[in-house]
């Protein structure tokens, strides 16, 4: 599994994904002739919109992506993977509203897990919608259904992003995946 970030515009979103994923490729030791020249990859999605390649040379080869408010978190493994990421300078006047949300979409433990604390709010929030995209059920797992404080089947990590640690990022994928 490996995580990459970018901070610009949209505009040269797709150009990061092809670099990221040529990078990825050249790292992991996979031998496929091809995205670096193509515009294309063969992106398709899932019946809730979850991404995947359809291209068979890139067949194994799992992503996920986020963005926030000028920031992007890209991250590409071997299983299955769901990555979210929150730009806490972006979310002005979330401090009077947090706690509202919280009560909406956290499971008791995770109420008592984030407390006062809008940076354990952040943590959770990310987590939660990184499983989502992990499983690739999206708005329809529903955020009360599932706790990330205890989830045996899975791993999630959460942080802040060196070059921008304004960002807090969680990344979800199989317990003992790469």
């Amino acid at each position: 599994m490996k995580i990459y970030h970018f901070s610009g515009g949209r505009t040269d979103s797709e150009k990061f994904f092809l670099e990221s994923l040529n990078d990825y490729l050249k790292e992991s030791g996979n031998c496929v002739a091809g995205p670096a020249g193509r515009d294309e990859t063969g992106i398709r999605k899932g019946p809730h919109g979850k991404p995947y390649f359809s291209d068979p040379e890139l067949e194994g080869i799992f992503f996920s992506r986020s963005h926030s408010k000028g920031h992007e978190v890209l991250c590409f493994s071997d299983g299955e993977i769901g990555i979210d990421c929150e730009n806490t300078k972006a979310r002005q006047g979330i401090e009077e509203s947090y706690i509202n949300i919280a009560r909406r979409c956290f499971t008791e433990d995770e109420m008592e897990y984030t407390g006062d604390s809008l940076e354990r709010f952040f943590e959770i929030w990310t987590a939660k919608e990184a499983y989502m995209k992990y499983t690739g059920r999206g708005f329809a797992e529903g955020f009360r259904d599932f706790s990330t404080l205890s989830m045996p089947d899975v791993s999630i990590e959460t942080g802040r992003l060196a070059g921008a640690p304004h960002v807090v990022y969680s990344v979800c994928k199989e317990e003992g995946g790469m």
